[in-house]
C-alpha cells in the first residue's frame, strides 16, 4: 500500500496515511486555543475513521463514583513519542485500542497519556493527551472518549462487538486497524 503525509498549513502537526484516504482540515471546536488544528480522516469510500484535534482546553477529571465503573481491557498499547505533560493520573503517551464492557463490548482507538481507571474499572476511557503547559491538550482517534453506552444510544463511530474475542480479532487481524494504528503512530507534533 502506498502512503502519503498530511501536514497542516502552520506545520504544527503531520501524520502519514494511505494514499487513497482523505485528510480534511475543518474548523476547530469552540473553546479551542488560538492556532488549534482539527483534521478529519476518512477512507477511500468516504467512511469516517479519525479526528486529530490540537489546542483543546485542559480536561477535568471524570467523576466515577464507587460502583459505577465498568470493566475495560486494553487490547493494544504502543508507545508514542510526542510532547506531553507529566502529572498525576498520566502515563507516557500511547496509541491504544481499548474496550469497555456494557451490553456489548465498546471499542475505540486513539492516543492517550491519561490513566484509564483503577483495578480494571472505568467510567470513561479518554483518547486525549495532556499537552505541555499552555499548549492545550490534543487528541487523535475515532471518538474523544469511550464509555459503556445504553441500548438506545448511538454508538458509531465507536465500535461495538458482541464478544471480547471479536474486539481482539479486529485489533490483531484487521487491516483497517493496522492502517489506523500506523497512521496514529506516525503523528508528529511541533508545539
Amino acid at each position: 500500500m502506498s502512503w502519503k503525509t498530511y501536514t497542516d498549513s502552520a506545520k504544527t502537526v503531520s501524520f502519514d496515511l494511505p494514499r487513497d484516504w482523505i485528510a480534511q482540515s475543518v474548523s476547530p471546536d469552540a473553546g479551542s486555543l488560538s492556532g488549534a488544528v482539527k483534521v478529519e480522516v476518512k477512507d477511500a469510500a468516504g467512511r469516517y475513521l479519525a479526528t486529530l484535534q490540537t489546542g483543546l482546553p485542559p480536561a477535568t477529571p471524570v467523576a466515577c463514583p464507587a460502583g459505577q465503573g465498568r470493566p475495560y481491557v486494553v487490547i493494544s498499547s504502543v508507545p508514542l513519542d510526542i510532547p506531553h505533560s507529566d502529572g498525576p493520573d498520566t502515563i507516557d503517551p500511547r496509541v491504544v485500542f481499548r474496550v469497555i464492557q456494557g451490553y456489548k463490548f465498546f471499542g475505540s482507538y486513539g492516543i492517550t497519556n491519561m490513566v484509564a481507571g483503577a483495578d480494571g474499572q472505568s467510567c470513561e476511557l479518554r483518547n486525549r493527551v495532556q499537552g505541555p503547559s499552555g499548549k492545550g491538550d490534543y487528541s487523535f482517534g475515532d471518538v474523544p472518549a469511550i464509555r459503556s453506552f445504553a441500548t438506545d444510544e448511538k454508538v458509531a463511530p465507536a465500535k461495538a462487538f458482541d464478544t471480547l474475542d471479536l474486539a481482539a480479532k479486529y485489533a490483531v487481524h484487521g487491516s483497517e486497524f493496522a492502517n489506523v494504528q500506523r497512521m496514529l503512530l506516525s503523528l508528529k507534533v511541533n508545539l
